[in-house]
């Protein structure tokens, strides 16, 4: 499943970028996510809890930086993460692009998203709608770190 979306932070674009490229930080924007542990410079240690309709589940997740191109202000990002109770799980490869655009800074995000388990049985249109207000969510609380 490909997930598109973007937003617009209205934050010069070198702040913007140095929060993408700050995967601690950055994940504190994300609704239920946390950094559990830095295992190195580009390796991290996640848990993520998802709701979805009437399903919720808790992922313990590794994320690893695959390019950060500091010219483009592009990030790839793996990741990759099993339910906490063992009956799931999600890879996904999430490519971020901030540009300046009228003195804002606008964000495309591409995740390309697998799902297994329980989640994956509620349906495509419930988790596009999730990962739709998650990044409506991220892109508000990105803006007020820049403030």
């Amino acid at each position: 499943m490909v997930i598109r979306d973007s937003f617009d932070v209205d934050a010069p674009l070198e702040t913007v970028w140095a929060l993408l490229k700050d995967v601690p930080r950055v994940a504190t924007c994300i609704p239920n996510a946390r950094v559990t542990d830095v295992v190195d410079d580009r390796t991290y240690k996640a848990e993520v809890g998802v709701k979805v309709g009437p399903v919720a589940v808790s992922y313990k997740a590794t994320i690893v930086i695959d390019e950060l191109d500091d010219a483009e202000h592009r990030a790839t990002l793996s990741v990759k993460g099993a339910e906490a109770k063992g009956r799931g799980g999600v890879t996904a490869r999430v490519t971020s692009q901030a540009v300046e655009r009228d003195g804002k800074t606008h964000v495309t995000l591409e995740t390309d998203a697998a799902i297994t388990g329980v989640i994956a049985t509620v349906g495509g249109r419930l988790i596009e709608g999730v990962a739709k207000a998650t990044t409506a969510k991220f892109a508000q609380n990105l803006a007020a770190m820049t403030r």
